[in-house]
C-alpha cells in the first residue's frame, strides 16, 4: 500500500521551536504529495500562535485546520491547549503521516484526523469549529475551492486564520489588498515573505 510506504519511509523527526514533534514523508513513488514537507508558512503561523500578543487564545477551543499536510499547525495548537482539534487533508498517505505526528506528540486525546476534500461537500464537517487555520494551501488553481471550505467551516462569531508566502495572483482570492504588503525586510525570497490573514464571518443584521 501507497500509505504504508510512506509510513515505513518517514524522514528524521524535525522538532520545531514550539517542541512539536514532526516527521516528513519521503517523496512518492506515483505523485507529487506537497503536504508531506515542513513549509514556511506553517511554520510561522505555529509561532505566531505560540508567541504572538494578537493571536487568539486556544486552549479549550475547537480548532480545523483544512489541508494540514504534516498537521504542525493543528498539532502546535494541540500542544497549547486546544480541542478537539481536527487536521484535515485529503490524501490518504497525508492522513496517515499525521497520525504518525500525533502519536509522536502524544495527542491522540486531544487531535484527531479527517479526510476533508474541498471539491467534495459532503466531506465537509458538521459541527463547526471555534477556530479554523490553514498554511501554504494557496499555490495551485484560483484559490476558489479552498474559499468555499473555509466559508462552510467559518460560523458567525468564528476566526480563520491562514498563512501563506507572499503570493498576490494567489492570495487576492481572500485579501484584495495583499499586492500592497510592505516587508521589513524586502530583499528576501517570496517564499520568506509570509503573511497571515485574520479572517472571520460578519454578523447579518437580516432578520
Amino acid at each position: 500500500m501507497a500509505g504504508q510506504w510512506i509510513l515505513l519511509q518517514c524522514r528524521t523527526e524535525i522538532r520545531t521551536d514550539e517542541g512539536v514533534v514532526i516527521f516528513e514523508g519521503s517523496p512518492h513513488k506515483a505523485k507529487v504529495l506537497y503536504g508531506n514537507l515542513l513549509w514556511t508558512g506553517a511554520l510561522a503561523l505555529s509561532k505566531f500562535f505560540a508567541t504572538s500578543s494578537a493571536a487568539p487564545p486556544v486552549k479549550g477551543r475547537s480548532c480545523l485546520e483544512l489541508g494540514a499536510g504534516t498537521g504542525v499547525v493543528g498539532l502546535t495548537l494541540g500542544s497549547m491547549g486546544a480541542e478537539p482539534v481536527f487536521i484535515t487533508d485529503n490524501e490518504p498517505e497525508l492522513l496517515l503521516l499525521m497520525k504518525k505526528n500525533i502519536e509522536a506528540n502524544n495527542l491522540s486525546d486531544r487531535v484527531q484526523t479527517f479526510c476533508l476534500d474541498w471539491a467534495d461537500g459532503k466531506s465537509f464537517m458538521q459541527q463547526l469549529p471555534d477556530l479554523v487555520v490553514a498554511a501554504d494551501v494557496l499555490y495551485e488553481g484560483d484559490g476558489s475551492m479552498f474559499c468555499h471550505a473555509l466559508a462552510k467551516h467559518l460560523r458567525i462569531g468564528a476566526e480563520a486564520y491562514v498563512a501563506n508566502h507572499h503570493n498576490p495572483d494567489k492570495c487576492e482570492a481572500i485579501c484584495t489588498m495583499v499586492r500592497g504588503a510592505k516587508f521589513h525586510q524586502p530583499d528576501l525570497s517570496p517564499m520568506e515573505h509570509i503573511q497571515i490573514f485574520r479572517l472571520s464571518r460578519p454578523i447579518s443584521h437580516n432578520l
